[in-house]
C-alpha cells in the first residue's frame, strides 16, 4: 500500500514538474513573442520617423494676377514648390491663410505629368505625388464665378493687401508653412536746390520711397507708384519710381502724396500721406 502510494506520488511529481516546465516554456515563447512584435513596431516608427525628417518641401516662386477694376483679391495664383526628398512625397492637404484649397491643377516638371487634385468633380486626384527630388507647379483658380474654384468657401479669396500664408500636410504627417507679408511703404519729401540761373535757384519738391522695406527674405519690392494731389485745385496725377522730382508744381499751391510698393508676387503696402508745398 506504501509502496503504491510513493509511485502515485512519484508520478505526480514528475507530472508537476512537467507542467512547470511547460509553463515557463510558454511564458518564455510569449514574451518573445511580445519582444519581437515590440521591436517590430519600434523599428516601423523610427523608419516612419526617418521618413519624415526626409521630407522638405521649399516654395520656390509665387505668381499672382489681380483681378482688376480697384480690387484687391487676386484672379489666379501660380506656386512653384521643390521636394528636396530622396524618395517619392505626397501633399494631402494643401492651405491658403488657413483655408483648404479642394481644387488645383498640378504639373510636375521633370515629367511634364499634369493633373487636377481636389475633391470636385474634375479632380482626377486626391493626393498630389511629387517624384523625388523634383518640382510641381501648383495653379489656382480664385475667381469664385467659376465651376473650378478653388475653394470651399466662394467669399474667400486671397487678397493682395495682407500677408499670404501656404501650408503642406504631406501622407507622413509633416507640415511645411511659408509666410509672405505684404512690404512697407514709407514716403518722405525734401527739397532740392536747382539752379535756374547763374544767380538764382529753387528748392524742388522730391518724393523719396527708398526707405520702403519688405520684411523677410521670400520677396523684393519691385515698384514704386506715387499719387500726387493739388490739395487746392483737387487736381491728381500719378509717377513711378523709388525717388521722383516735380520741378514743375506750383509754389503756392499745397500738395499731398500717398506710395504704393509693389513685391514680386503681388502683395502691396501704402504709405500714409504726406503734405507739402510745391
Amino acid at each position: 500500500m506504501h509502496r503504491r502510494w510513493r509511485q502515485s506520488r512519484g508520478l505526480a511529481e514528475i507530472v508537476g514538474t512537467l507542467m512547470l516546465v511547460l509553463i515557463v516554456v510558454a511564458a518564455a515563447t510569449a514574451f518573445s513573442f511580445f519582444v519581437a512584435s515590440y521591436e517590430q513596431q519600434l523599428t516601423s516608427q523610427e523608419n516612419a520617423t526617418h521618413l519624415r525628417n526626409l521630407e522638405v518641401v521649399n516654395v520656390l516662386s509665387v505668381t499672382t494676377a489681380a483681378v482688376g477694376g480697384g480690387s484687391t483679391k487676386f484672379a489666379s495664383m501660380s506656386i512653384t514648390i521643390g521636394s528636396g526628398d530622396i524618395n517619392a512625397m505626397w501633399i494631402t492637404d494643401f492651405l491658403i491663410d488657413g483655408n483648404v484649397v479642394v481644387s488645383y491643377n498640378a504639373s510636375i516638371v521633370e515629367t511634364g505629368y499634369s493633373t487636377s487634385v481636389g475633391v470636385l468633380l474634375g479632380d482626377s486626384n486626391s493626393t498630389l505625388e511629387i517624384p523625388p527630388l523634383d518640382q510641381a507647379v501648383i495653379t489656382l483658380d480664385l475667381n469664385p464665378v467659376t465651376p473650378e474654384f478653388s475653394f470651399l468657401n466662394a467669399s474667400y479669396g486671397p487678397t493682395s493687401q495682407t500677408f499670404l500664408e501656404l501650408q503642406y500636410f504631406t501622407q507622413r504627417g509633416s507640415l511645411f508653412t511659408t509666410v509672405y507679408v505684404p512690404p512697407t511703404a514709407l514716403a518722405e519729401v525734401y527739397y532740392l536746390e536747382e539752379s535756374t540761373g547763374p544767380t538764382t535757384s529753387v528748392e524742388v519738391p522730391v518724393l523719396d520711397g527708398t526707405r520702403s522695406f519688405q520684411e523677410g527674405a521670400n520677396a523684393t519690392i519691385i515698384a514704386w507708384d506715387w499719387t500726387v494731389t493739388n490739395i487746392s485745385t483737387s487736381h491728381t496725377f500719378t509717377d513711378t519710381g523709388a525717388q521722383i522730382s516735380l520741378g514743375n508744381l506750383s509754389a503756392v499751391d499745397t500738395y499731398s502724396a500717398s506710395l504704393t510698393v509693389y513685391n514680386s508676387i503681388g502683395l502691396f503696402g501704402v504709405s500714409v500721406t504726406v503734405t507739402f508745398l510745391g
